[in-house]
């Protein structure tokens, strides 16, 4: 169980919207579930619930006969996550309880909260998002200490489900001593836990024992015993087949449906072109004589004229003039037959647009699943591999490694020489390879010289 305290914030909206979707998005693939506690709307309204909590703070601090002085909280968002270790299956009501039991910890119990699981990565996790005001008092929650009241909260956690992190036993175990050595002496200053930020050349050794975990996994893993190779090609055969039985079915419906709107549509492109020839036998058969074509044109010249009624002046040239007649008539009539030919293609192509939604839903799913399926034939390996290279084995690899070549380097004579027990210790966390040792050594000698050829310009920002 990993506790993370994101930095306070003042945007309920934001916060709710990026728990309760995708990132960068308005979909729900990532969460598995939400809820609500102490409020009235739903998980989608509950931000305006809380922003209006906050707006009226005031008004319920003298509701609740508090004094409305004192600083107003202008950050009111608390926002922290609760992860689990990678290969954890949680149940969703193991997840709500153990959130509900970090909420009751801190003393939120009454506030209000929305909480959302999110399956989006390797392990699984709960974003928690609280109004720090209480609903009915206006109150601000006590909140000092929060950090460390999570990280004893959760080393009682794996203390109660037999998993342990080693690292926060030991930060939580300093603590107590910092306290009891400052109750018995108080004027002893108070040097907090874990309050510097990991320096430069840390970060690369443990980067450098990172990478030398991956490759002793990697060594490691075909010595294991492996999924064997016809279980492994019967599920991916398998597999495959699920996801083409998927699309044919999904293309099938998509022809149905075609089909379908074909069929509605064609009583109309009937009706539709027995209509036009009709009307251009008349023309040729019937409306020979101006009278008749006066006739006809004065009864079409709402169509003749594409919706607005044609002059007197372009009546009397359709009249006279039989060809241009039979040209714009054929015009209209192309133009009601691509019309048709626009809206059974408007309806095929929303049909075809829902399907296949659908099909991309539904496939993204059977993705998700088959791969847990393919993940647990190597889950039981992958776990016993973590247990087996571990940080440390990865560190006396190292020095393994890298002891005869420090042992080969000549000995420099040094104007102070240290202790044997500081360069055995020196010697045993450095991580890094001669080359780097000599690299770090010419950057020094560099520096010296851009000094003394640059007095007083050295601000400390040049290495």
């Amino acid at each position: 169980m990993i506790p993370r305290l994101h930095k306070r914030g003042q945007s309920f909206k934001g916060a709710c919207s990026y728990i309760l979707h995708d990132a960068q998005k308005t979909s729900r693939d990532r969460v598995l579930w939400n809820e609500t506690r102490n409020l009235i709307s739903q998980a989608d309204d509950a931000w305006f619930e809380m922003f209006a909590t906050a707006r009226d703070q005031a008004m319920l601090k003298i509701q609740s006969g508090q004094s409305a002085r004192g600083r107003k909280n202008t950050k009111p968002v608390l926002h922290y996550t609760l992860s689990w270790a990678i290969g954890e299956k949680p149940t969703p009501e193991h997840m709500r309880e153990t959130a509900l039991s970090s909420l009751n910890m801190l003393g939120l119990g009454e506030h209000q909260a929305v909480m959302a699981a999110h399956s989006d990565k390797e392990h699984l996790h709960v974003h928690i998002v609280v109004n720090t005001i209480h609903p009915s008092s206006g109150l601000t929650a006590p909140l000092k200490y929060t950090k460390e009241r999570l990280s004893r909260w959760a080393e009682a956690y794996e203390r109660e489900h037999g998993v342990h992190c080693v690292q926060r036993i030991a930060n939580n175990e300093k603590r107590k001593e910092v306290a009891a050595a400052r109750h018995a002496d108080p004027t002893l200053s108070f040097t907090p836990v874990k309050h510097q930020q990991t320096a430069r050349a840390e970060w690369f050794d443990k980067k450098v024992l990172l990478h030398r975990m991956k490759e002793l996994r990697a060594e490691i893993r075909p010595l294991m015993p492996q999924p064997h190779p016809e279980v492994r090609r019967t599920l991916t055969t398998q597999h495959r087949g699920e996801r083409e039985a998927l699309y044919q079915s999904t293309a099938a419906a998509v022809d149905q449906a075609c089909s379908s709107v074909f069929a509605r549509y064609r009583p109309q492109w009937r009706e539709l072109y027995r209509a036009h020839k009709a009307e251009t036998r008349h023309l040729l058969r019937v409306a020979t004589h101006p009278f008749e074509r006066a006739v006809f044109v004065y009864s079409q010249r709402e169509r003749l004229g594409n919706g607005k009624p044609l002059t007197f002046r372009q009546m009397f040239h359709l009249i006279r003039n039989p060809n241009r007649l039979l040209q714009r008539v054929d015009a209209i009539q192309n133009k009601e037959r691509r019309s048709l030919a626009r809206a059974e293609k408007t309806d095929k192509k929303q049909i075809s647009e829902r399907l296949w939604l659908q099909y991309k839903t539904r496939i993204e799913t059977v993705r998700e699943r088959q791969k847990e399926e393919r993940f647990a034939l190597v889950r039981e390996r992958e776990a016993q591999l973590r247990t087996v290279v571990t940080l440390e084995l990865a560190k006396e690899s190292l020095l393994a490694e890298r002891q005869p070549a420090n042992d080969s380097l000549p000995v420099q004579q040094s104007a102070e020489v240290q202790p044997a027990s500081a360069a055995e210790f020196n010697m045993a966390v450095n991580t890094r390879s001669p080359t780097q040792m000599a690299r770090v050594e010419q950057i020094k000698q560099q520096m010296e010289e851009w000094r003394r050829r640059n007095p007083g310009r050295d601000f400390g920002r040049e290495m």
